[in-house]
């Protein structure tokens, strides 16, 4: 039995997609009637509460968890924040291209938009 890992890789792709679409989109956030600042805020706060209960669940000794738990907060905020930042980029750029009337919606018509052009080489 043959793995298709391009299959898997594009499946895994769309789900992280969909979690930060999720985390992150305006109009499919729990919380959005807050404002922007204040989730990335308390995604913020709820990464730090994770990390310490991981680090106390895992780590043996205050030494080796001031260390661990540190490199998890640190870890934890930077990711967040480059999620954060490309989602926006992202979006950004969507925004752009609609002014231009150029709109891809789905995976697929990616797929198809390189199709044609491999076919027109």
């Amino acid at each position: 039995m043959k793995i298709d890992y391009a299959f898997w890789w594009s499946e895994f792709n769309w789900k992280m997609y969909d979690a930060a679409t999720i985390m992150f989109d305006d109009n499919q956030n729990d919380l959005r009637a807050l404002p922007k600042s204040v989730r990335l805020q308390l995604l913020m706060t709820l990464s730090t509460v994770w990390s310490t209960v991981f680090s106390v669940w895992v780590f043996e000794t205050i030494y080796s968890m001031s260390y661990g738990w540190g490199g998890l907060v640190i870890g934890h905020l930077l990711a967040i924040i480059a999620t954060y930042y490309t989602f926006h980029s992202f979006k950004n750029v969507k925004e752009k291209n609609k002014k231009f009337g150029v709109t891809v919606d789905s995976y697929d018509e990616c797929y198809d938009y390189l199709e044609k052009v491999d076919k027109s080489k």
